[in-house]
């Protein structure tokens, strides 16, 4: 059987901060659901001190204070409710006039946090309320009615208010930043890289991380440039996933890159001393890092023409030597540059010279000077000093 309570059993009380009386949970307090007061599940402040500053000097309900009230109690404040508060008053006390009605404030007060923890409203707090727009969204009241409380408590239609509210605490979602790809062009040699069936946007992504990520990469073998590809596609397809705010498909595809990872060698733990050291020290080093940096160097050494230059003298000056080494006699420089002439002359004739590779050739203007310069003393001998 339930035990029996006493009138001399202990009641849970407490100080109410306004009026300083200390009162009883039960009757002395409005409750509730709020986290803020879950240690005893009340509002702080008496009953008698809510109502009391809630309502003006003749009795009639002040809406600011009752609106800093709810909020100051962590209770919601639907005007609908409060309006229901007046009809209900009304309708238990039909020989009073509106007039008369509207100074019971602190009944109808008390009707409303009566109410609204019987309600629909009884686990929603004043934020909630607020969201609403003051006003319950799915209650049978008409939208005529409606708009007649909105109006009344606040100066506005429910249509307006709930407009306004929603605007203030749902805030346009700012469009994320793209890049535009539509101009970025997808090569045979993209596709040949990272394979067939991306996206222009997944080709540019690749594309950029590839090359970004092979500066540092010693791609040495066909195996080594797999496994930094692979690791490329995952990563993107990681990085696109996470703009998207897709979770669950970035988590995969990060778990992909980082085993890509591993295998390419390409996380800081698998580094060498030589790949921390930086720098570079040896002419291949050099070359290395060139080749990487642009790939095949696509402009080789060229010769070319200097004012002075003559062709048929430094053609002459290699013959000469070359017969030195063999032990052969000196040739003519005149015998060169008849050979020479005759080439070019056989070159014109075949392709002809369009882009004037051989106007003022500096090779005929310097021969008088050139038989002048090479041209002995009579007296000379070899092996003077």
């Amino acid at each position: 059987m339930p035990k029996r309570s006493h009138k001399n059993d202990k009641v849970a009380k407490k100080i109410c901060p306004i009026c300083k009386k200390e009162k009883p949970l039960k009757s002395g307090f409005y409750k509730s659901s709020s986290p803020l007061y879950q240690a005893d599940g009340c509002v702080p402040i008496c009953t008698a001190c809510v109502k009391n500053g809630i309502v003006n000097e003749d009795g009639t309900i002040n809406k600011n204070k009752m609106k800093n009230m709810c909020q100051r109690l962590d209770k919601p404040l639907y005007w609908d409710d409060l309006e229901s508060g007046y009809s209900q008053y009304k309708k238990e006390h039909s020989f009073l006039s509106d007039d008369e009605i509207a100074k019971k404030g602190k009944e109808i007060v008390a009707l409303y946090f009566k109410n609204v923890m019987l309600r629909q409203t009884r686990n929603k707090n004043f934020a909630e309320s607020e969201k609403d727009g003051y006003i319950h969204n799915n209650s049978n009241v008409t939208k005529a009615e409606k708009d007649r409380i909105a109006k009344k408590y606040m100066g506005a239609s429910a249509e307006d208010i709930a407009s306004k509210e929603q605007t203030t605490h749902h805030p346009i979602e700012e469009k994320p930043i793209r890049s535009d790809d539509s101009e970025f062009n997808v090569t045979q040699d993209m596709i040949n890289l990272f394979g067939e069936g991306y996206t222009r946007t997944e080709y540019k992504h690749m594309h950029r991380k590839y090359n970004d990520i092979k500066m540092n990469y010693s791609i040495q073998t066909n195996l080594h440039q797999e496994a930094l590809v692979t690791y490329v596609r995952f990563k993107v397809k990681e990085e696109l996933a996470t703009a998207k705010g897709d979770v669950q498909e970035a988590q995969k595809w990060w778990a992909a890159a980082q085993d890509a990872a591993d295998k390419a060698k390409l996380t800081p733990k698998q580094l060498t001393q030589a790949d921390l050291q930086g720098g570079i020290n040896s002419f291949s080093e050099i070359f290395k890092a060139v080749e990487q940096a642009i790939d095949v160097i696509p402009i080789l050494p060229q010769f070319k023409f200097r004012p002075n230059d003559a062709l048929d003298f430094n053609i002459w000056c290699y013959i000469n030597y070359a017969r030195e080494l063999q032990g052969l006699p000196q040739c003519e420089y005149e015998d060169v540059y008849k050979f020479y002439d005759k080439k070019k002359q056989e070159y014109i004739e075949q392709y002809g010279d369009p882009y004037g590779i051989f106007d003022d050739d500096p090779t005929e203007k310097n021969r008088p000077s050139i038989e002048k310069f090479i041209v002995l003393p009579k007296d000379y001998k070899d092996g003077d000093d």
